[in-house]
């Protein structure tokens, strides 16, 4: 399952926001059919946006089904060598504590910075993304 998150990561990174909706997240739940939009990082220092970079068409076709059952069905489409490829479909089980703003997809945790009923914003990886030596946060924005 690492490696649908790790997918998903290395598409944002290649392919590469905040919604209006100002929905309480304890109202709100995972369950539903969520698609890459783009990929944020976050300076770790002040919380600025430090660079945006939105998903390829090709990668927009990936999926993220959590379904109520708690298995996350992921199916990734990524550019390759200027061709769409279809990675195919895999299955895993998820939790999704709300009021802690943590994900567990197959063992691994991953924090959500936000969540409303049409987009969830999640942290995929820590590290330097700007020239601080502070600790800055990569997050894959799905929506619905």
């Amino acid at each position: 399952m690492k490696k649908i998150l790790f997918l998903a990561v290395s598409a944002a990174f290649v392919f590469s926001s905040c919604s209006n909706n100002d929905d309480d997240d304890n109202l709100v739940n995972i369950v539903g059919v969520w698609k890459p939009s783009k990929t944020l990082k976050i300076s770790g220092s002040n919380g600025n946006l430090i660079s945006t970079e939105n998903s390829s068409t090709c990668n927009k076709k990936s999926t993220y089904d959590f379904n109520a059952n708690n298995q996350l069905t992921s199916h990734i489409f990524e550019d390759d060598s200027n061709t769409c490829t279809d990675f195919g479909s895999q299955t895993a089980p998820y939790s999704y504590d709300m009021n802690t703003k943590k994900i567990v997809i197959d063992g691994d945790s991953y924090d959500v910075a936000k969540h409303t009923s049409n987009e969830i914003q999640i942290v995929v990886d820590y590290g330097q993304f700007n020239s601080d030596n502070i600790e800055d946060q990569m997050i894959l924005v799905l929506t619905k």
